[in-house]
């Protein structure tokens, strides 16, 4: 399934102005990067849920949409390896969880 950038954008934009996130709030580039977002979903199919938070709003984004979850705001966890914050983990396959900015190969509930 093609994502584009774009629409993924629209739907996370419109999703936090649902929660109340004004669009000068927040700039989606320094939280996450959309394009890498977009090829995830790509090329990992519709297996791909990525969590993510923006400005104390939690959110599931697949290649099928983005919705709110009930996940309360948390403090960004270290990654066990490298010690950097992590902003979202990323499951490639069902035994395989990537940290994400770092990169770095986590346990899949790091963020739970």
């Amino acid at each position: 399934m093609t994502v584009s950038t774009d629409d993924l954008v629209v739907d996370i934009v419109r999703t936090l102005e649902k929660e109340g996130i004004p669009r000068d709030a927040y700039q989606l580039g320094r939280e996450f990067d959309p394009e890498a977002l977009a090829r995830l979903f790509e090329t990992g199919g519709d297996s791909v849920e990525v969590r993510l938070e923006v400005r104390g709003v939690s959110f599931v984004a697949t290649s099928h949409g983005v919705w709110v979850t009930d996940d309360p705001p948390s403090s960004q966890p270290e990654c066990p390896t490298c010690g950097l914050p992590v902003a979202a983990v990323v499951q490639f396959v069902p035994s395989y969880h990537t940290a994400y900015p770092c990169g770095c190969r986590v346990r899949g509930d790091l963020l739970e």
